[in-house]
């Protein structure tokens, strides 16, 4: 009982490693999530359009025949082939999806975000509406000397660090002794 078995060679169209991709947030770029999100949705069209011209065009080859159907005259090396694409049209499938969902739960959390952002904004500006002493500035006025004083004073060749000296001397008379 010796069967001979060929290596067959098949020729598959699109198949790439799956990568992980790693979300990471974003703040410095802004991402239109709508944009994303239809094309996420275009992108699952196309391969379900896809999976559905295969699958017409394989009952049209087959004459109508079931696909499960094993009693075919179908070849081991043609089964194979239709069965690696079948799978490769599932997988691309199941990963849009994923994205999508990816896609849709970082939404979702960005949304919760803004919200409670938003939320708690609105409590910080009806707290600072009330007022509160600390949120003034405090200014302080330098009237010791009026200004037709100081301005007599530099008219008389006083400099302003010779008239802070001279307030500070007139202030604590007993600090320059």
């Amino acid at each position: 009982m010796s069967t001979d078995i060929k290596p067959t060679e098949i020729k598959v169209e699109g198949i790439g490693t799956q990568q992980e991709k790693v979300v990471a947030p974003q703040e410095t770029t802004e991402v239109d999530y709508e944009a994303e999100l239809a094309k996420k949705n275009a992108d699952l069209a196309q391969i379900k359009q896809e999976k559905e011209n295969y699958r017409k065009a394989y009952l049209k080859l087959g004459g109508n025949k079931p696909v499960e159907d094993d009693n075919s005259d179908e070849s081991l090396d043609d089964k194979v082939s239709r069965l690696v694409k079948e799978q490769i049209l599932n997988t691309k499938e199941a990963q849009a999806q994923a994205e999508k969902e990816a896609l849709v739960t970082t939404l979702a959390k960005k949304n919760k975000e803004l919200t409670l952002a938003l939320k708690n904004r609105n409590q910080v500006t009806q707290v600072s509406a009330l007022g509160s002493n600390g949120d003034k500035n405090e200014v302080k006025t330098d009237n010791f000397f009026s200004e037709a004083q100081i301005a007599e004073l530099k008219k008389r060749g006083y400099s302003d660090k010779k008239i802070e000296s001279l307030k500070s001397n007139l202030k604590n008379p007993t600090a320059s002794k």
